[in-house]
């Protein structure tokens, strides 16, 4: 990345960023010559002058009738950073508290294709805790689309012990699957097609619901809103006990 696109991300936006670069490599000059290297005209100059100069990168000497304005140290520069930092620090409380407000709710993120529904997936890993849970229902999921990240991520849930309880559709892939429920953090009840018609995957977890699906376009998407997650674990909760009993009948 070149120096000029640096300190525009730094604050100094083009005209701003030339006339100091022109500044520093001078080593001080008039504004006649900074506006003649540049390219600007005076008037344009000293307004840019006057604003670098609040920012502490400049400051100006008087000889005889003649203003010159030389270049501070560009350590300067780190100073405000970290003044910059210190004070983005002191209201993050503020900040998240406002985030996390039911007014700020809900917020949807949206994934496409099998790399997004990953992504969509490691959210889960990054927001829980050890010893947190994970509510499923599953229908068409990892394990028959993407068999190998399945694995991967089983694991690393399995290393940050975040345990899963999960309404499953009942196929093939799913029974083999299931004799490692134990080992894999896993509590399942399964269903049959008739009784639990689900084509996709829904994990709801913290204050977020996310939900995979695995058609012809694959897609995912995150719903983070408190109410909307709290009411999704009540509504789940009710659908356990119902697989519970619908398991038991079938027995």
């Amino acid at each position: 990345m070149e120096i000029k696109q640096i300190l525009e991300q730094l604050g100094l936006e083009d005209k701003k960023a030339d006339v100091y670069l022109a500044c520093l490599e001078m080593g001080g000059a008039t504004a006649y010559l900074i506006a003649k290297k540049t390219g600007l005209k005076r008037p344009t100059v000293y307004d840019i002058m006057s604003q670098l100069m609040k920012d502490g990168l400049v400051y100006k000497s008087i000889k005889g009738k003649i203003k010159y304005f030389s270049p501070a140290d560009p350590e300067v520069l780190v100073k405000k950073l970290k003044e910059k930092e210190a004070l983005t620090k002191e209201i993050m409380p503020q900040l998240q508290n406002l985030y996390n407000s039911p007014q700020a709710k809900p917020f949807i993120r949206y994934f496409e294709g099998k790399e997004g529904i990953k992504e969509m997936y490691e959210d889960s890993l990054r927001s829980l805790k050890k010893g947190e849970e994970i509510l499923a229902y599953v229908g068409e999921d990892t394990l028959q689309n993407m068999p190998e990240y399945a694995d991967d991520y089983i694991n690393r849930r399995v290393e940050k012990n975040i345990r899963l309880r999960g309404i499953y559709k009942n196929t093939l892939e799913i029974t083999k699957y299931m004799q490692k429920n134990q080992e894999q953090l896993r509590t399942v009840k399964i269903l049959e097609e008739k009784d639990f018609p689900v084509s996709n995957e829904t994990n709801i977890y913290k204050n977020k619901v996310a939900i995979a699906s695995f058609g012809t376009e694959m897609f995912g998407m995150i719903i983070e809103s408190e109410e909307i997650a709290r009411s999704q674990k009540a509504i789940f909760e009710l659908a356990w006990m119902g697989a519970k009993n619908i398991s038991e009948k079938e027995i």
